[in-house]
């Protein structure tokens, strides 16, 4: 038995690793991706109209993909296998649902789309040029079949995650990422924008192809089914709603903000979604992987009855190991941002101003994003609980203001930086709120975080003081943009950065890649 656990605890960290590397590689695909786009593109209306375009089925993705559904539909079908006959009888019949739901969705998703392309464009922007508002929605219709692939793609994904292939169902995604880097490269001089359609439909298909053949060896078809009146289905979709209506306002919320985007001068949309990539790179690579590891347990522990002990436990764990990975990658992005932007993106189109004017944006969102992810680790303690409608209730305050903020800071004549301010801004206020909300024993609980954040405050200061120097004293060696040495030299304040951060660490005695010496343990 003992040997068991040690064989489990083993394959625990194998999958946290391969969960994170293969989230390093999705992120600098994705800002690889970024790169072509804004050589071929710049910060043009055409750019603009891609970003803007793309980000509508890319927020559908929280919902269908990725989100919502996924984290509905994994541990029914978790239960199912476990419950299961040889034949695999109720996970196929599960699976055949979960195909037939999609299908009865998204069809009807994408003629709708296709027939009110246009109107759907004018609606959520604020484009007037007749010529970008007919290359959006061309381009619309095409990002849509794209959801449908990844949407079936994150399904698949699913079931391979809960028989402990995780290999292929993280290194899928890459596949996608690589199709539009090749497509625009290929063909942004012949077709234009449509180069960024024929990568996305491509990418998503492979994508979906995938994972689907990888889950047949496990004994699973493509069939369909219709037959929802079954009893795990409908728990996938009693799970679903709740934290369905949390990420539709989340969307909401986004949509608006690349509205306002749309309204301030070209270039506008592209700085910030940009920005947001730059940013989802650290954030997504830690933060992906402490939720991952510390999700089921705080599930675990919030179905004892021992007044919130161990899952104050867990939860202030995670806090601190947020904290200590997210903290440092924010100062060091903060104080490289601009060395940062001009070494992946400034080339062809993209030039120094429009590096600038990306790297105002992102400062904000690296404030913010250690309370964003503390904000996500108190959402899943929230969900741990069963408590969906409290965090409702907060998501619709983060929302308003967040639009609030952005619309008094546009106002004040604020430009693109008035997104990443008021995001920050929201999200601090939503953290503040869902704490004071916490039960009075899961907050004394979680009050013992506090005391390893400050000491994880404490020990980036000397990162600070470095940046600080670098920002007065360093040539601006950034200055034309992304060459190969420029790129190397970047890579290498970063390694020197790491280091900084580890050797501190370890004097200060506080835990580096905490999520991995969890599972160790």
């Amino acid at each position: 038995m003992e040997h068991k656990r040690e064989d489990q605890k083993k394959l625990h960290t194998i999958n946290s690793t391969i969960v994170m590397i293969c989230t390093l590689l999705s992120r600098l695909l994705g800002i690889v991706k970024a790169r072509v786009i804004a050589v071929h593109f710049g910060l043009t209306g055409i750019a603009d109209v891609i970003n803007f375009t793309f980000n509508i089925p890319n927020n559908f993705r929280k919902l269908f993909a990725e989100g919502a559904l996924s984290n509905a539909y994994v541990p029914v079908f978790s239960l199912c296998i476990a419950q299961d006959d040889d034949q695999r009888t109720a996970s196929r019949a599960l699976l055949a649902r979960m195909q037939g739901f999609q299908l009865l969705v998204f069809v009807p998703l994408i003629l709708a789309t296709w027939i009110f392309r246009e109107h759907i464009v004018v609606f959520l922007s604020d484009f007037r040029d007749p010529d970008m508002i007919r290359l959006s929605s061309g381009l619309l219709v095409y990002f849509m079949i794209f959801l449908l692939t990844i949407s079936f793609s994150a399904v698949y994904q699913g079931v391979l995650q809960c028989h402990g292939s995780f290999l292929v169902a993280s290194a899928a995604p890459l596949a996608f990422s690589i199709s539009v880097i090749g497509s625009i490269i290929l063909l942004s001089e012949s077709i234009g924008a449509y180069s960024m359609a024929v990568g996305t439909v491509l990418g998503g298909t492979l994508q979906c192809l995938i994972t689907a053949l990888h889950m047949r060896k496990f004994g699973y078809s493509l069939g369909v089914s219709f037959a929802f009146r079954d009893k795990r289905f409908k728990q996938v979709l009693s799970a679903w709603l709740p934290v369905t209506v949390g990420s539709i306002l989340l969307m909401a919320g986004q949509q608006v903000a690349y509205y306002f985007a749309s309204t301030l001068e070209t270039g506008s949309v592209t700085a910030f979604s940009n920005a947001i990539i730059f940013w989802q790179t650290p954030y997504g690579i830690f933060f992906t992987a402490i939720a991952t590891v510390y999700f089921p347990s705080m599930v675990a522990a919030a179905a004892k009855n021992d007044q919130f002990t161990e899952l104050g436990s867990l939860s202030s764990q995670a806090l601190s190991h947020v904290t200590s990975l997210l903290l440092p990658a924010a100062i060091t992005l903060a104080f490289l941002r601009e060395e940062t932007v001009a070494a992946v993106l400034q080339k062809g189109l993209f030039g120094p101003e429009d590096t600038l004017r990306t790297a105002h944006v992102l400062l904000w969102y690296v404030i913010g994003m250690v309370p964003v992810a503390w904000f996500g680790i108190l959402q899943r303690i929230y969900y741990a609980m069963f408590r969906f409608k409290r965090l409702v209730v907060v998501v619709v305050l983060i929302v308003a203001v967040d639009v609030i903020a952005t619309w008094l800071l546009i106002r004040q004549g604020l430009d693109a930086r008035a997104l990443s301010i008021a995001n920050t801004i929201a999200y601090a206020t939503g953290c503040i709120v869902v704490f004071l909300m916490a039960p009075r024993p899961l907050m004394r609980r979680l009050r013992q975080s506090l005391i390893h954040i400050i000491r994880i405050m404490a020990a980036n200061i000397p990162l600070v003081v470095l940046g600080l120097a670098y920002d007065r004293f360093a040539p601006d060696w950034a200055h034309n943009g992304g060459t190969a040495l420029n790129l190397l030299i970047l890579a290498g304040l970063y390694a020197v950065a790491v280091a900084i951060t580890i050797a501190i660490y370890r004097i200060a005695r506080i835990e580096w890649i905490g999520v991995l010496k969890k599972s160790r343990h």
